[in-house]
């Protein structure tokens, strides 16, 4: 009785899982938070990490609406952003970890945070975008040049701190969805060395990002939260994102070409029936 019982839930699960119509699912291979943003996972100010243990704090008001995948957070520029917590010892990590989300950005002049962190123990890692010229008429098109800057602050051998900024020209600030996918790989240089190197993948597509991290660079775990939505600059909320995001996840490693294009082809999906919080292969080991 027992067995038909389980092979009954195990049926009904591969069924929801079929009709939910992706065909894989997320990546969970290094997976280690991640906030789907869906008014089930939020109770009050807080946003349940269905996969760690990171359940973030919303600050101000960003409003729950429709999103890529299900439901969203809609973040209005002024004043709203998410803590993430500083993520436990996550920062130690971060010289081969990956930063995930799809986003909706909102036209907005200046500068904007996707998420940002800057500690006073030499640690800082963040994404944000710039609008760097007045919109120009070109052939009866109105053209902006959209610009994504990356920051990373860590520790050399030496024991002083280093800052590496990086910019792309990418189209983004366009009022549509977006995948975005940035963080680090590790590889062998020419002289037998091991460094890092930035990358970046948008709608599944790679690009070049920034030269390689100094040899020798040190990473710590963050002394204060990384804010999704906004910057912290040691303690200070600013540069507010304005816009939607969601599916938001943090690896602590790279993700192979293949695997950005499993995830960003499941967020395709635009009218999914339900979206998957978790992984067959991980649910199996729980029943």
């Amino acid at each position: 009785m027992k067995k038909l019982i389980y092979l009954f839930v195990s049926m009904l699960t591969v069924t929801s899982f079929c009709h939910s119509g992706y065909a894989e699912q997320v990546v969970t291979d290094g997976l280690v938070s991640y906030w789907t943003f869906d008014r089930q996972d939020i109770a009050d100010n807080t946003v349940k990490d269905v996969w760690g243990k990171n359940d973030a704090t919303i600050v101000g008001d960003p409003r729950v609406i429709a999103g890529r995948m299900k439901d969203a957070l809609e973040f209005d520029g002024l004043d709203d952003y998410v803590n993430l917590t500083n993520l436990g010892d996550f920062g130690n990590q971060m010289g081969s970890a990956t930063f995930e989300a799809w986003i909706k950005p909102s036209f907005k002049k200046g500068n904007m945070t996707l998420f940002r962190v800057i500690d006073a123990d030499c640690m800082g890692w963040g994404l944000e975008f710039s609008v760097t010229m007045e919109p120009v008429t070109i052939l009866d098109n109105v053209v902006i040049e959209d610009i994504i800057f990356s920051y990373t602050r860590y520790r050399t051998g030496k024991g002083s701190c280093r800052s590496t900024i990086s910019a792309k020209s990418v189209r983004i600030l366009d009022g549509k969805w977006h995948h975005i996918v940035y963080g680090y790989e590790p590889y062998v240089d020419a002289a037998g060395g091991e460094r890092s190197r930035k990358m970046i993948h948008i709608d599944g597509r790679r690009y070049r990002f920034g030269k390689p991290l100094v040899s020798g660079a040190i990473f710590v775990p963050f002394t204060v939260p990384v804010y999704l939505g906004a910057k912290n600059n040691r303690g200070s909320a600013e540069d507010f994102f304005h816009g939607i995001i969601d599916e938001v996840r943090i690896y602590n490693r790279p993700l192979t070409y293949d695997e950005v294009r499993q995830n960003f082809e499941i967020g395709l999906d635009v009218e999914p029936v339900q979206k998957l919080p978790t992984v067959w292969g991980a649910l199996k080991t729980r029943l």
